[in-house]
């Protein structure tokens, strides 16, 4: 086999390479910032709001006394108002174990979820202005391995912001419309 041939095949072996690797360190740069952000910055859970509220009925009667109970049309449009309100309905009940009462509506629930949805708007920042450094990175270090890992895993983590938030639809088409601007002005002026 000639000597250009074996430079030809080591180059195009080089070149697969080079593109396998630059791969599994984009995955794992893109689980890296996942980690790190998930570790200084914390989920907000469930049980943090709630733990235990609504979690179970009154157990203190026995079925046949609560099939005695009658139905309070107040009660019922005082629970619908709680649980279109995002809130668990807490009752008061009687000896026999009826509800005589709505005690609370616990907005515990509602809580919760102003909390995901602050966590996910101010991670949607973090993972999009990461992503973009590296998009940016990617686009004007010349060497190819840093290229190939830098490009595809700014453009995941800038995706995974949108997904995480895709409750305020309206940052994330600001955000990714300056994003898609910046990116295409920057490309076009590192291709010229």
């Amino acid at each position: 086999m000639p000597t250009r041939e074996k430079k030809k095949i080591h180059s195009g072996t080089k070149l697969a390479l080079t593109i396998i690797i630059g791969i599994f360190i984009a995955i794992m740069i893109i689980t890296l910032f996942n980690l790190i952000v998930t570790y200084f910055y914390k989920v907000p859970t469930y049980n943090d709001f709630c733990n235990g509220i609504g979690a179970s009925p009154y157990t203190g009667a026995n079925p046949e006394q609560c099939a005695n109970c009658t139905f309070s049309t107040d009660l019922q449009e005082q629970t619908n108002n709680c649980t279109e309100a995002n809130g668990i309905a807490i009752y008061d009940y009687n000896d026999r174990g009826c509800i005589i009462d709505l005690k609370e509506c616990n907005l515990c629930n509602q809580n919760y979820q102003n909390a995901t949805t602050v966590y996910n708007r101010n991670t949607f920042f973090v993972y999009a202005a990461i992503g973009f450094a590296l998009i940016v990175a990617g686009l004007f270090i010349s060497t190819l391995l840093i290229q190939i890992i830098a490009l595809p895993a700014g453009a995941f983590l800038v995706i995974e912001a949108a997904i995480k938030n895709f409750d305020d639809k309206l940052y994330i088409i600001i955000t990714f419309s300056l994003l898609i601007i910046a990116a295409i002005f920057l490309a076009l002026k590192k291709l010229k």
